[in-house]
């Protein structure tokens, strides 16, 4: 599979399912997308995310009705044979499905966020336990990096608005700043000014 962010916003996702598999797809869902959640029962929490419940079991000779017009589509009930009708409907209505008791088209990974920096981790089930530690380890990573995002994005927009260098020496003179200590040290002390000052002497070297 090919990593891919998608953004969903305005685009219609369906989830059959109430239980707590069902709750996790639907908060990771509904961040972007309008999220429809079909079951007869909800767990705790569904009250809180902004989706749309219908309460109502889902019948086999219904599931085309409910995968009309849908962007994405999660089958996550207990009925493996409901789920497999739904998986079904949905890719003959030209759906994306989000398989929870198997691989389906796409995987919802853990991801790690700062302001400036999306990271997303999947072992494709193979191993939660991985998954969790490599986003423990990578957190403080993205609060170090994004400084680093600011001050590479003013620096990159500047550069190419002055065509103060070739395509070529932009980028060596943007790995240079990214890979410079000091520049690193300045941030870190959130000695901004100091660290943009060093970054254009680096860029000046160039010229």
């Amino acid at each position: 599979m090919l990593p891919l962010f998608h953004d969903f916003e305005g685009r219609s996702v369906v989830v059959v399912g109430g239980g707590s598999v069902a709750l996790r797809k639907t908060r990771f869902f509904s961040e972007e997308a309008d999220v429809t959640v079909v079951a007869p029962e909800f767990v705790d929490g569904f009250e809180a995310l902004e989706c749309e419940r219908q309460h109502r079991k889902l019948e086999r000779d219904e599931v085309e009705d409910v995968v009309d017009g849908a962007f994405l589509v999660v089958p996550a009930t207990d009925d493996r044979e409901l789920n497999d009708a739904i998986a079904e409907a949905a890719r003959a209505a030209g759906c994306l499905v989000n398989r929870v008791d198997e691989r389906g088209d796409t995987v919802t990974p853990s991801r790690v966020e700062s302001e400036r920096v999306t990271v997303a981790i999947s072992t494709h089930g193979a191993s939660p336990a991985t998954t969790k530690y490599l986003r423990q380890r990578i957190e403080p990573m993205l609060e170090r990096a994004h400084p680093m995002v600011v001050l590479q994005s003013e620096l990159r927009t500047e550069l190419q608005s002055s065509g103060k260098l070739p395509s070529a020496k932009r980028r060596e003179a943007l790995r240079a700043v990214l890979e410079d200590e000091a520049v690193w040290e300045f941030l870190d002390a959130d000695r901004e000014a100091d660290a943009r000052e060093r970054a254009w002497e680096l860029v000046d070297a160039l010229e």
